[in-house]
């Protein structure tokens, strides 16, 4: 049976014979691949890219896949200045996402400013880019502030009282954490020293053995899982066998485990999160774990974890902002965003217009040999106690 040239339009023009295309959503990423801290910051975006796999492989947003553009700074701020004005001119993304050490992201932030492109970080965040409500700049990761007070409120579980030393390499975010650790913990009733050592240090002995003759209770290292891997070792041949608290700024379990191993001994290693390992049961644990085998990533860790939270986030952006989504649209999205993470942490991601952060929750663990095994509950709705801008 013909038709006449009338009677094909009039079905295109009912939109039944020629549906219209699913919107692509773009996103960027960028972090450290090559530089110092890649082995913190690469399986942080293995997760947030294991995420995304998923998302697509179930049709994406809105029948539209999301593609992902990913650039490595090497832990340097103009690569990553560059990698950005890339991304957002050339590539067009909607959003970045990732990011590395704190040094970056204020660089890349000013220059996203320029054209109103939102910025969402992975696991390091600092207070003094986002305050906590700076405009296009959200994270979902550890904010530094907070990971400090955390870390010295948890410290109770540990010793509830005596010395705390905490150790740091010498950065805005390093700095940042011992501040605020110094303050929960002298407000607990401790007492506190410190140690801070350039970001390129390769022997850690001299610093070690100044902790160590500090006599301390307990120790806390904040930087990544390289500095772990190093520092627990001299501490335990400068004779330092007490509680090391591992913050996880880019450390997992994976990083309790080989320190343990370089040190002959797991005894005292602990580390405190906002994400769980993949250990835990849970049904977001269990949707990670059932991905990882499915895309072919071997013994994901808790900052695959990290990741997958962050991608997590980005596709419910994606969703709410709807089917002609754009940086604004995407800003503004993200401003009221609550996320359900099934287990993955002590409660929501949760954003408001005041705090682009929001509360957060978590856990102290304790390397038994094996694993992470829980001390205690999630320490929930964490918020900064003490003024960021004091000492």
């Amino acid at each position: 049976m013909k038709r006449s040239f009338a009677g094909i339009l009039a079905v295109v023009a009912s939109g039944l014979a020629v549906p219209a295309a699913a919107q692509e959503r773009k996103l960027g990423y960028i972090t450290d691949l090559s530089g110092p801290l890649a082995g913190s910051y690469t399986p942080t975006w293995q997760g947030f890219e294991l995420y995304i796999k998923l998302l697509n492989a179930k049709g994406g947003v809105g029948g539209g896949k999301v593609t992902l553009v990913l650039d490595d700074d090497g832990l340097r701020a103009d690569r990553a200045v560059a990698n950005a004005k890339k991304q957002t001119e050339r590539d067009a993304v909607l959003g970045i996402f990732g990011l590395s050490l704190s040094s970056t992201q204020a660089a890349v932030l000013a220059e996203m400013k320029k054209t109103s492109v939102p910025v969402v970080s992975s696991f390091s965040a600092i207070m003094d880019a986002l305050p906590p409500a700076n405009p296009l700049y959200f994270s979902t990761g550890v904010l530094f502030e907070v990971a400090g007070e955390a870390i010295g409120e948890l410290s109770k579980q540990i010793a509830p009282k005596g010395k705390v030393v905490g150790m740091t390499f010498d950065s805005v975010g390093g700095r940042a954490a011992l501040r605020h650790e110094k303050a929960m913990a002298e407000s607990l009733g401790y007492t506190w020293d410190e140690v801070v050592f350039p970001v390129r240090t390769s022997d850690f002995s001299p610093f070690a053995q100044t902790v160590a003759a500090m006599k301390p209770d307990i120790v806390a290292g904040h930087y990544g899982a390289e500095q772990n891997l190093g520092v627990i070792p001299a501490l335990r041949q400068a004779g330092y066998d007490g509680p090391y608290i591992i913050a996880s700024y880019g450390a997992s379990e994976e990083t309790a485990r080989a320190a343990a191993e370089r040190a002959g001994s797991p005894k005292n290693i602990y580390l405190v999160s906002r994400y769980a390992p993949p250990t835990e049961d849970s049904k977001g644990m269990k949707e990670v774990q059932a991905a990882a085998k499915q895309f072919g990533v071997a013994n994901p860790t808790m900052m695959h974890v990290t990741g997958w939270a962050l991608g997590k986030f980005a596709g419910a952006a994606l969703a709410k902002c709807g089917a002609q989504c754009t940086r604004e649209r995407l800003e503004k999205t993200m401003q009221t965003l609550k996320v359900d993470t099934e287990g993955l942490t002590g409660g929501p991601i949760e954003m408001s217009p005041q705090d682009h952060y929001g509360p957060t929750y978590w856990k102290l663990y304790r390397w038994d040999g094996k694993q992470l095994v829980g001390v205690g509950d999630w320490l929930k709705k964490v918020s900064l106690k003490f003024n960021p801008n004091k000492g």
